[in-house]
């Protein structure tokens, strides 16, 4: 999730840095420079303090995680995540960025971290996953939302988006390696670049930039692989242009070949992160978007703009999609949850669970926290999440 676009500048990047006038202790490996910035913001001394404490870094937090209003390791900041399940244990994936900032900071400053749990409930902290790439590189900058895999060679896949420290807002999706699922093997060029023959290349809309939060499929007619991914079309209205597009491969790791978008309903300014889902014969497409992302003639129609989870149905992977629940509405504003992933309940086969992050503080929910599980209840083409409050 993109919280909002403002125009906050960290000053003297460095350990010791200024947000707002007010002095804060940044971890050195984390300084990302603010977007639309064309200077590097890192001087030499700085980039190598940054690869000394890199490996200090990754070390787990040493303290217990919190365990009252969702979970994340102590003194950081979890948003989107992103789940597998090896053996017996769970793996979490999720953003992550220290407290030490504020929560508007932290697009720019984000990393990804990596937990553990048999339970999807008590999580290990195993700290970070990535060191941060060389200065210069295509994904110098913050690392954002994507999706891990495992191959049926045993390595394990991690689709990511990349940004670095000269393209401003411009985001690219990579594809990084692991024999272990620890050590990670960084891409020297990335996957896939916005394509402006079906989708915007430069902001031109006032919501920000999207090609991102890759989600990859295997059609099993045609043993294709489809990578789903935040975009913006290249028309339609000037805000209200937010999609899901798609890449085409033979093989799980490319060469992906980029398609027109398979969902652009010009109701939202952003679809984010897609997760597809096929029961019962048909693809259910979720995708997360926030009130102010709404078309207002649609927020009209289905009775308010909604922070949550979105999901639109069809009958191949491909489309045509329609909305769920005459709204296309899985979890409304009350339940404060967002960038919702389902996951295989456990204990019903078949069926799903759902686990999101907290937006805000509220009631027992602290913000930027990850929930437990939650049960979904799929009735036909009608799906709901006991999230505990109303829609």
């Amino acid at each position: 999730m993109r919280i909002h676009d403002d125009n906050n500048r960290i000053r003297n990047t460095g350990v010791n840095a200024r947000i707002k006038g007010k002095p804060v202790k940044l971890p050195v490996d984390s300084v990302r420079i603010n977007k639309g910035s064309n200077k590097p913001g890192i001087d030499s001394k700085i980039q190598k303090l940054k690869q000394m404490a890199v490996e200090n870094h990754k070390k787990p937090a040493e303290k217990p995680v919190e365990k009252d209003g969702g979970y994340a390791p102590p003194g950081r900041y979890l948003w989107d995540s992103w789940i597998i399940k090896d053996g017996e244990n769970y793996h979490l994936f999720h953003l992550d960025a220290p407290r030490t900032v504020e929560s508007a900071q932290i697009h720019d400053l984000a990393g990804v971290r990596h937990a553990t749990s048999k339970d999807l409930i008590n999580w290990k902290d195993k700290g970070s996953l990535f060191k941060n790439a060389p200065y210069g590189s295509w994904d110098d900058g913050a690392t954002w939302t994507g999706n891990v895999y495992k191959a049926d060679n045993g390595d394990h896949l991690f689709f990511y988006t990349g940004r670095n420290q000269r393209d401003g807002q411009m985001q690219r999706i990579g594809l990084a390696r692991s024999k272990d699922g620890e050590s990670w093997d960084r891409p020297d060029a990335p996957l896939i670049e916005p394509d402006g023959r079906w989708y915007e290349t430069t902001e031109s809309s006032p919501i920000y930039k999207a090609w991102r939060d890759p989600c990859v499929v295997k059609d099993e007619k045609t043993g294709k692989h489809i990578m789903y991914f935040t975009a913006k079309t290249k028309g339609g209205d000037e805000r209200y242009k937010g999609c899901i597009g798609i890449a085409e491969a033979d093989k799980i790791d490319g060469e992906y070949d980029v398609k027109p978008p398979v969902l652009a309903p010009g109701l939202y300014a952003q679809m984010e992160v897609p997760q597809i889902v096929q029961k019962n014969g048909k693809v259910y497409m979720f995708f997360s978007s926030a009130e102010k992302d709404y078309n207002p003639e649609w927020a009209e129609k289905v009775g308010g703009a909604q922070s949550g989870l979105h999901c639109f149905v069809g009958e191949s992977l491909k489309g045509p999609f329609k909305p769920i629940n005459g709204n296309g509405i899985v979890t409304g504003s009350d339940a404060n949850l967002y960038t919702v992933k389902l996951i295989p309940d456990p204990d019903r086969e078949g069926e799903y669970v759902a686990i999101g992050w907290y937006m805000e503080d509220k009631n027992d929910q602290k913000a930027f926290t990850l929930s437990k599980p939650m049960k979904v209840n799929w009735e036909g083409d009608n799906i709901g999440i006991d999230t505990g409050t109303k829609k």
